[in-house]
């Protein structure tokens, strides 16, 4: 099966074992619209659970009902909670812990963290939290930039060592390329898609 519905970027993600954590990070709009792709392409499948980690926007309804008329998904399979706070999202990863076999999408887990550097460790709670998941269901984490200047993924080191994959999303005005940043088995690679 298909993991993103997107042809070449599932290229770069295959081989992959469902256990394995997948992170697609970049431009925030991108990274948005593939993650309603997903939702759409998915739910025909599957039962899928979303958390939106920030407070206003990013569910384009109107995108993810188009996908859904393209894909003739089940939006009743899509379940979507968002998180306010960096508490909310610390509950809400609690809370879905309780799931099995499904698929979690997080949109932005760490966006709610402090914007002071020394306090940049409450990123171990949610990394934690994403473990933990990820040993009963697949998870894919839809990340931006860190907000200190790298292009690596928010929460940094704090979470590379749990992710197994790690797609980076450049945009490019017609196109996007999508950059295999991390993966154990291949080396890294840039498509235009």
């Amino acid at each position: 099966m298909s993991i993103t519905g997107l042809r070449l970027l599932d290229q770069l993600i295959h081989p992959y074992d469902r256990r394995w954590i997948i992170e697609i990070y970049g431009d925030p709009r991108l990274t948005l619209m593939t993650a309603h792709y997903v939702m759409a392409y998915r739910s025909v499948y599957e039962k899928i659970y979303v958390m939106f980690n920030i407070e206003f926007g990013g569910l384009d309804t109107l995108y993810l009902t188009r996908l859904c008329r393209y894909f003739n998904c089940d939006m009743s399979n899509i379940m979507i909670s968002r998180a306010f706070k960096l508490d909310d999202t610390i509950r809400l990863l609690k809370d879905l812990a309780d799931i099995r076999g499904s698929l979690v999408l997080l949109i932005f887990p760490y966006n709610h963290l402090s914007k002071d550097p020394l306090r940049y460790a409450d990123a171990t709670k949610v990394s934690g939290l994403i473990m933990r998941l990820a040993h009963s269901n697949q998870i894919m984490i839809f990340n931006t930039t860190t907000r200190y200047g790298r292009y690596m993924p928010e929460g940094g080191s704090f979470h590379h060592h749990i992710v197994k994959i790690i797609i980076r999303l450049i945009d490019k005005r017609e196109s996007f390329i999508a950059e295999l940043i991390k993966h154990p088995i291949k080396r890294n690679m840039i498509i235009s898609i």
